[in-house]
């Protein structure tokens, strides 16, 4: 693995990334779904007792603890099970497993179009635009092309018809717009990967 930055690691010893500091109180956070989670709470706390309507600006974070909790359960699902089932199939250089590979990959992807089915679309959660799209996008975005270019694998469109919708409607979102990675970019990223054969983990670890 690269190894980060001393000022990095002065910072978060683990050396994991994304994370941010709050350099007014020092707080250190890492990885992908709690520094969302964390910016989200913490845009709301700076908000106060302002007379922004909190029915349209917090919808990132449901505030009821049930939602919360299905919240960071889809959110672990990705970075537990999808995430490592698109990246094993990815790197295996086995065809005769290619297809037992692709079943545990769309078993991964039938619970995130359970719980679009489950509250009615178009969101994840629902009706609003949260944080359990936002986690989920870019490893979907990446599955997509990373799949497609190296493994010939494409979602089924029979089978999946309400997630490619999913994911239709939010990449036209301006804010996914904004920081989407090219196909070109994600395929250049991941030729690293499959030249130097990691396993999973390594993109947890550079």
């Amino acid at each position: 693995a690269r190894r980060k930055e001393q000022w990095f690691l002065d910072i978060n010893p683990r050396g994991k990334v994304p994370a941010i500091q709050n350099t007014k109180d020092g707080t250190v956070i890492y990885e992908s779904s709690i520094c969302n989670e964390y910016l989200s709470d913490y845009a709301r706390q700076l908000d106060g007792d302002s007379s922004l309507n909190k029915e349209d600006v917090w919808k990132l974070a449901p505030v009821d603890a049930g939602q919360k909790a299905i919240m960071r359960l889809l959110n672990d699902h990705i970075d537990t099970q999808l995430g490592p089932a698109q990246y094993t199939l990815l790197m295996n250089d086995d065809p005769d497993k290619d297809n037992e590979l692709e079943r545990n990959l769309e078993d991964a992807l039938y619970t995130l179009q359970a719980s679009l089915i489950a509250r009615g679309g178009p969101y994840l959660m629902g009706k609003h635009f949260t944080l359990a799209d936002a986690h989920v996008l870019p490893f979907f975005l990446r599955l997509v092309v990373s799949l497609k270019h190296f493994k010939g694998y494409e979602i089924p469109k029979d089978e999946f018809a309400e997630l490619l919708e999913w994911y239709a409607l939010c990449s036209k979102r301006d804010s996914v717009k904004a920081v989407s990675k090219s196909d070109e970019k994600i395929i250049e990223v991941y030729q690293k990967f499959v030249d130097m054969k990691y396993s999973f983990g390594g993109l947890n670890q550079n």
